[in-house]
């Protein structure tokens, strides 16, 4: 028996995912009218039922929204399972139970819907990889997720396999772990040295000599420049140590060290409790970034090219050499 596929259906990017939550169903929208009496595995129909609707839309914008229309219809089957993202950034996440029906109610404005039956928990985005949150990322109402095993492992539906070591591909667990050992040889010095090479790579320019910061732990400060789209005031606290979990009191220490204005970003090796995690999401407070082991060895394996890049640029040659990989990122 086949897995189930995951797909991503948008609520106006969030804004109807309560909705669909309250009233255990995922839908879409642009036709008004009951689909009963339309043949909606024929594309060609679609596209001229929509260019009738909507006789501005330009060609392309036309194939695109049919396209979603016709995969929200056609491909998402019972059994399968969907995702709808809030607009914070946590995620609705469901198995479809029901063929397309036609309701118009104010609930939402997507009558062709499919029953759902959610997940009581919502999930943060970031307990997935890197690629994977990329992948979210897509602006589309209506897609499939091709590398569905992390989600489909987070429902318990299926327990991601991996290849022989001779194929281990950038992301799986026993690279992590090689990758991880690497880090854990730096000492304190060289790790910080590290994450800000990281933090470069990503935009972060820093205002304080590193490691110079010195306020409640603070070790990183300055702007991240999100390619000029968007500038953010930051301070990151690094925590090394890879034995046991970051719990509360020190999300709740660095959160009152963080000068007004700026976000906090809290990295380190090891994993953060629960208690953690839901004081650094608390939506009362300031929230804080959360990066654990995975996902900074995610964030190093993504923009690691930049990183040795930059690293050789500053004459760290001794230093590059304590990070070298092999092409597939195994240590040598």
């Amino acid at each position: 028996m086949s897995s189930p596929k995951v797909f991503v259906v948008r609520a106006d990017f969030g804004r109807h995912t309560e909705a669909f939550r309250d009233n255990g169903y995922a839908g879409i929208g642009w036709f008004t009218q009951d689909p009963s009496g339309i043949d909606t595995g024929n594309k060609e129909l679609l596209k001229r039922l929509y260019k009738k609707e909507y006789p501005k839309d330009a060609f392309m914008r036309m194939n695109q929204n049919v396209g979603q229309i016709f995969r929200f219809v056609n491909e998402i089957r019972e059994g399968d399972v969907v995702i709808s993202p809030f607009d914070n950034g946590t995620l609705l996440i469901g198995r479809i139970e029901s063929d397309l029906y036609f309701e118009s109610d104010k609930t939402s404005p997507y009558p062709w819907r499919k029953k759902v039956k959610w997940l009581s928990k919502v999930i943060d985005r970031h307990e997935f990889s890197v690629p994977v949150q990329n992948t979210l990322r897509s602006s589309l109402t209506c897609f499939r997720i091709e590398a569905a095993d992390e989600i489909l492992a987070k429902m318990g539906m299926t327990t991601p396999t991996l290849p022989a070591d001779s194929e281990l591909p950038s992301n799986s667990p026993s690279t992590y772990d090689l990758i991880k050992k690497r880090f854990l040889e730096l000492d304190a010095t060289e790790f910080e040295l590290l994450v800000s090479y990281v933090l470069r790579s990503l935009g972060f320019e820093p205002n304080q000599e590193t490691g110079k910061v010195g306020d409640g732990g603070i070790d990183f400060e300055g702007v991240l420049d999100v390619f000029g789209v968007a500038s953010i005031n930051l301070q990151v606290q690094v925590k090394r140590y890879d034995k046991g979990a970051i719990g509360e009191k020190e999300i709740r220490n660095f959160r009152g060290a963080l000068k007004k204005g700026f976000q906090g970003c809290f990295i380190t090796l090891s994993r953060f409790n629960k208690k953690a995690t839901e004081s650094a999401t608390d939506e009362d407070r300031e929230p804080i970034q959360l990066i654990d082991g995975v996902r900074f060895i995610e964030i190093f394996i993504e923009q690691h090219d930049k990183i040795m890049e930059a690293i050789y640029e500053d004459d760290l040659d001794e230093f590059a050499g304590k990070l070298k990989f092999k092409k597939a990122l195994i240590p040598i």
